[in-house]
């Protein structure tokens, strides 16, 4: 044999070789393929294991293809959860069916979303935990360094059933998640729920949610189109309605539809939605809603508050550290009753929980005065004080703004009964929610309010009802041509400067600290006072008046201070061309007591004049109008007007009531100078 003949018999043996090797090598893949490579499941469990630092466990039957794109079927698989959690496992799947393309691994570039052709689940289920310290069961340690990818594109996507448990102490949530899909390209009418049940903040939590699918709502980017949805929520009380469109869910969260809100409280929603509401009386919003990038856009056209009715316009901006809301507000009407319960008191008039107390010792919130930043400004078309005041206030404009818990309601500007009010009000709570400090501080008042010529007689509903004759109701044209006397009528001129610290209105009214005067200027008091109180006028005014002829008030001013809640008169007087009445002794607001002495000083000689100072004392609910068995004398009475001469000319500049002609003519600087003139 030659050479060459070698040579070739050599070359024909090695192509028998590799032929024998290469049909060996495809006999094992076809018969690997066949068999699901079996021997594949602990190798890919232990690479599972190393890549998440976490237990994995992938169950038989496992069936593995690798010819024209990857599927694996297994028939459970089971993610652990971290080390300190107290759950049997992160997720547990099972009939677990994932298909992926080479194509789309082998085009995937460095920052681009993982695609995925399929992923099928007969049953899913995992156990989401945080704990307080923020450490969740969905927190992994990746050893890849490279930059987060987006959320995973899935071209399909099926879950007969699935589960979730929520514990998150962070968010203070026991929830029980359940939902379905059946999604995908393949689809024309794909659809998805989720329904969820349990606590939130320990109050009791539903709600569901109806979209085309999970898919385009969580992969679509942020120019893509919204995916319809409508669902509803309970939370507690509060029930939700939303009809709308929702996009680019791991991204920037695209919203923008119809929510319907009603419920006992807005402090509720506060409560949902960590947000700073005042507690009210029942309500009903409608409101549109369109969410950007990091802000909420919020259009109410319509807000039934309890009677009040109210619109606004609002911004709730989440890229500063604390977030805040901004806009306006608006409405046709605000019954302050409405909003009695932000001050511990009762809308509906119930009794009171401490009976022959007239204040709430609710303590209220202040904890989520840190939950945001507000500036908003108020414009109202009206304003209902109550039952006890004749005309609204209209309109009323201020400005609110809430910034590091400190609540401020400033610019004030209000007009009612020919006159106006004027002021602010803030609220500094600290931080209330500081659990270092024990006990946290009372949260600091500042109250400065002053009216101006505001008619009494048109504001106050101090006309007493008109008497009826058994079986016989008044005429129209009665009413309207001999209306009852007012008990009180002229301009009131006042003003308050008060400090004050409490958790509740009453604790507040405790500790008030400050300045308080009143002034009625052209004024009238009506002998029906005195009747109303059961006294006679002439022993009260030292004066007989027939019928219901009004007495003329040349003045009527008085100053208080205060001091932890107790006012005492610096100066007060009601001055009348006969008689001078000069007021003393204390209202104390913490203990809701009255105990007053109210003096005559006649200027003519009179047999009805009163020897006898009028007692007021008493609870606030149910106070008592007697007679002083001690007469005195009338020297003793004018000395107390002398000690009044320089505190009472401190009143007038205080109150500034009107421009220096008005002021010329004023009855009190009448009075003053007639004081004046005794003292020489």
């Amino acid at each position: 044999m030659n050479e060459t003949e070698i040579t070739t018999k050599k070359s024909a043996t090695v192509t028998k070789w590799v032929a024998g090797s290469l049909l060996a090598l495809i006999l094992a893949v076809v018969t690997c393929e066949i068999a699901g490579w079996p021997f594949l499941r602990q190798p890919l469990q232990q690479l599972l294991q190393d890549k998440l630092h976490r237990s994995v466990q992938i169950e038989r039957p496992f069936h593995l293809q690798l010819l024209g794109g990857m599927r694996l079927q297994v028939g459970g698989l089971t993610l652990s959860a971290p080390a300190g959690f107290d759950a049997p496992y992160f997720v547990n799947a099972h009939g677990l069916d994932l298909s992926l393309r080479y194509r789309d691994l082998w085009s995937l570039k460095e920052g681009d979303p993982y695609r995925i052709q399929a992923i099928r689940a007969d049953q899913l289920n995992a156990y989401l935990i945080r704990h307080a310290d923020k450490q969740a069961t969905w927190d992994f340690e990746l050893e890849d360094k490279s930059p987060p990818r987006p959320f995973p594109l899935i071209e399909q996507l099926a879950v007969n059933q699935g589960q979730a448990k929520v514990n998150d102490a962070v968010a203070n949530a026991q929830l029980a998640v359940t939902f379905f899909t059946e999604e995908g390209q393949h689809l024309t009418a794909p659809e998805s729920s989720v329904k969820v049940d349990g606590k939130l903040r320990k109050l009791p939590l539903q709600g569901a949610l109806v979209t085309q699918g999970f898919l385009p709502v969580a992969t679509q980017g942020k120019d893509s189109a919204p995916i319809n949805s409508q669902g509803w929520l309970k939370y507690g009380a509060v029930n939700v309605k939303f009809r709308g469109a929702v996009a680019d869910l791991f991204g920037t969260q695209r919203v923008k539809g119809q929510v319907d809100v009603s419920g006992p409280s807005l402090a509720d929603v506060g409560d949902l939605l960590d947000m700073t509401f005042p507690r009210t009386s029942a309500f009903k919003v409608s409101a549109e809603v369109e969410k950007g990038v990091d802000q909420w856009r919020v259009n109410i056209p319509f807000a039934h508050i309890g009677h009040s009715r109210l619109s606004g316009q609002f911004v709730y901006d989440l890229a500063p550290e604390t977030p805040m809301l901004s806009g306006k507000l608006q409405g046709s009407l605000l019954m302050l009753a409405d909003l009695a319960p932000a001050f511990g008191a009762a809308q509906d008039h119930t009794a009171n929980a401490h009976p022959g107390k007239l204040f709430p010792d609710e303590s209220l919130d202040f904890s989520s005065y840190g939950r945001m930043n507000a500036d908003i400004d108020v414009h109202l078309d009206a304003v209902d004080l109550g039952h006890a005041f004749k005309q609204r206030i209209a309109p009323l404009k201020l400005r609110l703004t809430l910034i590091k818990h400190k609540l401020s309601l400033a610019e004030l500007e209000a007009s009612t009964a020919q006159g106006t009010l004027s002021g602010a009000l803030s609220i500094d709570a600290h931080d209330s929610s500081n659990a270092d400090l024990s006990p946290p501080p009372a949260p600091e008042w500042d109250i400065q309010l002053a009216v101006r010529d505001i008619r009494l007689e048109q504001w106050l509903k101090v006309t007493p009802d008109a008497k009826k004759t058994p079986g016989k109701q008044p005429s129209a044209q009665q009413s309207s041509t001999n209306p009852a006397p007012a008990y009180i009528s002229g301009k009131l001129n006042g003003k308050a400067k008060l400090q004050g610290r409490g958790r509740s209105t009453a604790a507040l009214l405790k500790s008030l600290d400050g300045q308080l005067a009143l002034m009625v200027r052209q004024g009238e008091i009506s002998h029906l006072v005195v009747e109303a109180a059961g006294l006679d006028i002439a022993q009260a005014v030292g004066v007989l008046i027939k019928g219901d002829q009004p007495l003329p008030m040349q003045c009527a001013a008085m100053g208080w201070h205060a001091k932890q809640g107790v006012l005492t008169p610096d100066a007060a007087l009601i001055d009348t061309p006969v008689t001078t009445v000069t007021v003393q002794g204390e209202v104390n607001l913490g203990q809701e007591q009255l105990n007053l002495k109210l003096q005559a000083n006649p200027k003519n000689f009179s047999p009805f004049t009163v020897r006898s100072p009028i007692l007021v004392t008493g609870p606030f609910v149910d106070p008592q109008v007697s007679l002083s068995p001690g007469p005195i004398a009338a020297r003793v009475a004018g000395g107390v007007l002398l000690a009044l001469l320089n505190p009472f000319a401190a009143i007038l500049p205080f109150l500034d009531p009107g421009s220096a002609s008005e002021v010329a003519d004023d009855g009190c600087q009448h009075t003053l100078q007639q004081l004046k003139t005794r003292q020489h």
